[in-house]
């Protein structure tokens, strides 16, 4: 009998600690896809990245304006016409406070906008996720090498 309780003790403990440690999930159920490798040309001094990996990323709308720099102050060097997942990105680093109606963010999409202009999305545009998360499938790439003499940091990542 003594054993029997012991055993139903244990399951009930065990059973409790389930519903008292939820597991942890993350809320971007929309996270980038698709890596692909792209030639990546630095427009300011001709270096290239061969074999990078991008992502494609959707986008809630299109029109989506691509920033000079990871903040809200920089100037717009162009846009992503098109919303959906019809848009890549190699990397995502945080930046400023962006806003865009009740959503909120400090992660940037590295990308070059449709007009050839690199620059930098805030991923309040980005499908899925919650305020200030970045996206679940988009990381700053690891390696990466480089055709002719290259700084240490690549262009897109500045």
């Amino acid at each position: 009998m003594r054993s029997k309780l012991a055993l139903a003790v244990v399951a009930l403990t065990a059973a409790l600690a389930g519903l008292s440690a939820p597991t942890a999930q993350a809320t971007d159920n929309v996270p980038c896809h698709g890596t692909v490798k792209r030639d990546l040309t630095d427009p300011n001094t001709g270096n290239v990245w061969p074999g990078t990996d991008v992502m494609y990323c959707n986008l809630t709308q299109g029109h989506v304006p691509v920033y000079a720099s990871r903040s809200a102050d920089a100037p717009v060097v162009g846009h992503l016409e098109q919303g959906g997942a019809a848009n890549w990105f190699v990397t995502e680093m945080k930046g400023g406070d962006f806003h865009l109606g009740s959503s909120a963010n400090f992660w940037w999409g590295s990308t070059m906008a449709d007009n050839g202009r690199w620059g930098w999305v805030p991923e309040v545009y980005f499908a899925g996720g919650d305020n200030y998360e970045d996206d679940a499938g988009l990381l700053m790439p690891g390696d990466y090498t480089c055709a002719n003499s290259c700084a240490p940091v690549p262009f897109w990542a500045r």
